[in-house]
């Protein structure tokens, strides 16, 4: 066997991290590892291939007839979209006639309530959940946390990040893929190791997984399968009214496929798990709204809306001349409010109206400078207000003072209302060491954040704002120019979720890091931080490797990046200069392999280590050396579904660089 060949195009790619591939610790349903790099199995069982197989049907009926006996079933499970797009991480319990309630979580930030009942998703999620699915809702549903009864905008999934058919995992519909995959004349068995303190085997046929218990009673510890391709579970799709049905599988670029998947977790649910299932789909059926249908209701229904009025005469021929504005707020919500005028000749005065009640009107009046007293002359001029709130602000007045003067607001990222504050937190990060009249760092700001917005990514850059510790967020427009690609996605995620879950940390994002011999150094993301009172100083290079036979040249092609030795003597792109890890940082190269990279995506530590140190690639370990021959890095990450793996002893792996120094 190769050392994990190319995949073919019906292989299962099932991912069992608990959310997105390169911010997992943990594997969350898979056994260490599949076969070896040398076809050995690195199970534990005891059973031969040829037992398992010619036991299969068996095995499988059996297990099926004990599935069917369950009133439903609780699952942990992960969907993966394909094509780069984050994983939804899902916990429901599923009853026998096919009603469904749970949780889905998105990677790093977001969640969302979901009952599934008949043929309708109903959803109750927060606004970081809205603002990453796609179709896009974040623009026309409310985060007030009302049931949500989707209906189609765009594409084929009722919701791409979970296009699942809830109802379809129910005991019924598990038992008879169980019997399908196990009686296929093709079925492929595989030492799984064990589950539970229980052996078990995998069974795999049509880019179908199950795994069983060996011994009595054969019950089902997991499943993985293309849901477009596991009748009788079902993709979450809207049915076409004229036509034939389509395949929802997507076709590679060459790289590898990428199709939809699912991977799940089995467990018997309890008589009073089922019963509080039907309960809360009934409840989500009989309470839930339609999405919004237009800009306008939309605008009118997340918040707080604020309205100004002009009341003064046009021409004003006394001195002083009064003024009269009228605030009014036309949103569904009460909000805050404290109207700012600004008039020629006079400083901005600021007028607190306190909070208006959906409808509530206040006024406001006062006299200013007649600008035209004295010259005999009438004078035209402008007169400026606007409205701080809270609610499309944020806590912070500076903050929205600042974008005012730069004539920027919240609104221009195209967002809804719940999520303006964190827009003009974003708005203002990005902006604010410019000066107020350069208008392109404005323009770019704002295009960068809809272009993120279009991707699902606010709520991660929201993270990374509300950290307060980007230490580039210059930078960050630039930085968001690769997002829009799967390896610049997983950079995105992964710095969001190191600022969210280490309160030390300080990264610089695709940005330059000014060091202390006066050079600016840029690698994907460097960070400072400290554990157990040691100080941790780290510059890292991110490939996201969807073919296998890509994991080498990318290792050598990040390992030149962290030296500064990566297209020497080419011109280099980019104000921040060419990557090159700073002085006295530890240089990481990490790895993320996605599941179209085939066996590889399941291997355990162990696994990686003889596949990395086999005789085929000896000649590609040198790369891992710098030109003067000592060791181009520190530390290897390799992440997958069985965890982040990780090597600061090269040697382990036969890297033959003469030392461990630079």
């Amino acid at each position: 066997m190769a050392p994990a060949g190319r995949p073919g195009r019906r292989r299962l790619y099932g991912s069992l991290a608990l959310g997105a591939a390169i911010i997992v610790t943990a594997g969350l349903l898979w056994p260490n590892s599949p076969d070896g790099p040398d076809g050995s199995s690195t199970g534990t069982g005891g059973t031969s291939g040829e037992t398992r197989t010619a036991d299969a049907p068996a095995r499988g009926a059996a297990a099926a007839k004990e599935l069917q006996k369950l009133p439903g079933l609780h699952l942990r499970a992960v969907y993966g979209p394909g094509s780069g797009k984050p994983q939804t991480e899902a916990d429901l319990t599923v009853t026998a006639d096919g009603k469904a309630t749970g949780t889905l979580r998105m990677p790093v930030t977001g969640q969302a309530a979901m009952a599934w009942s008949g043929s309708q998703l109903y959803l109750k999620g927060d606004k970081e959940f809205w603002a990453q699915q796609n179709p896009h809702y974040g623009g026309d549903v409310s985060s007030s946390g009302h049931w949500v009864a989707p209906v189609k905008r765009d594409g084929y999934y009722m919701l791409d990040s979970f296009g699942i058919n809830a109802g379809s995992l129910n005991p019924k519909s598990l038992a008879s893929l169980v019997r399908t995959v196990t009686s296929d004349p093709s079925v492929v068995t595989e030492d799984a190791g064990s589950m539970q303190g229980r052996k078990v085997t995998s069974y795999s046929a049509g880019g179908r997984m199950v795994i069983l218990a060996d011994a009595a009673p054969h019950t089902l510890f997991a499943i993985g399968a293309n849901p477009a391709d596991a009748s009788p579970v079902r993709t979450a799709a809207w049915p076409r009214t004229t036509g034939s049905a389509v395949r929802l599988a997507a076709y590679g670029d060459g790289d590898g496929y990428y199709n939809p998947y699912l991977v799940a977790k089995p467990e018997p649910a309890t008589d009073k798990e089922v019963a509080a299932a039907r309960a809360d789909a009934a409840e989500a059926q009989g309470t839930a709204v339609p999405p919004l249908t237009s800009a306008e209701k939309v605008a009118a229904s997340q918040g707080p809306v604020f309205t100004t009025t002009f009341n003064s005469p046009y021409l004003c021929s006394s001195n002083p001349c009064s003024y009269s504005f009228t605030v009014t707020n036309t949103g569904d919500e009460p909000g805050d409010a404290t109207l700012h005028v600004a008039f020629p000749g006079t400083s901005e005065r600021v007028h607190p109206l306190g909070t208006l009640a959906p409808g509530q009107s206040k006024g406001v009046s006062g006299i200013r400078p007649n600008v035209a007293a004295g010259t005999g002359k009438t004078v035209r001029h402008t007169d400026y207000s606007w409205v701080y709130s809270t609610a499309v602000y944020g806590p912070d007045p500076k903050v929205a003072q600042r974008l005012h003067a730069r004539e920027l607001e919240p609104g221009d990222v195209f967002v809804a209302t719940p999520l303006e504050p964190l827009a003009a937190n974003l708005l203002d990060l990005m902006t604010k060491n410019a000066e107020p009249a350069d208008t392109q760092t404005n323009e770019k700001a704002v295009e960068a954040l809809r272009a993120a917005n279009s991707r699902g990514q606010l709520p991660l850059l929201m993270t990374i704002a509300a950290s307060g510790r980007l230490a580039n967020p210059q930078d960050l427009a630039d930085s968001l120019s690769t997002t829009d690609e799967i390896g610049g996605a997983r950079v995105l995620q992964q710095v969001a979720h190191l600022l969210k879950t280490d309160p030390k940390a300080r990264v610089w994002f695709d940005g330059g890091y000014k060091a202390g011999d006066g050079q600016t150094y840029k690698t994907d993301y460097i960070f400072t931080s400290s554990r157990d009172g040691q100080e941790i100083r780290r510059a890292v290079q991110v490939k996201t490797i969807e073919a296998w036979k890509k994991l080498w040249p990318r290792i050598a092609e990040a390992t030149r990046q962290l030296n500064g030795e990566n297209k020497k003597g080419k011109a280099q792109q980019g104000k921040r200069g060419p990557e090159k890890a700073p002085p006295g940082f530890e240089r990481v190269v990490q790895i993320n392999l996605e599941p179209s990279v085939g066996q590889g995506f399941f291997y355990g530590k162990a696994d990686l280590e003889r596949v990395l140190r086999h005789k085929n690639y000896a000649q590609a370990r040198q790369n891992l050396c710098m030109e003067n021959g000592a060791f181009g890095l520190d530390r290897l990450v390799i992440v997958n579904s069985t965890g982040t793996h990780e090597w600061t002893d090269l040697s382990k792996l036969d890297v033959p660089c003469q030392s461990p120094g630079r």
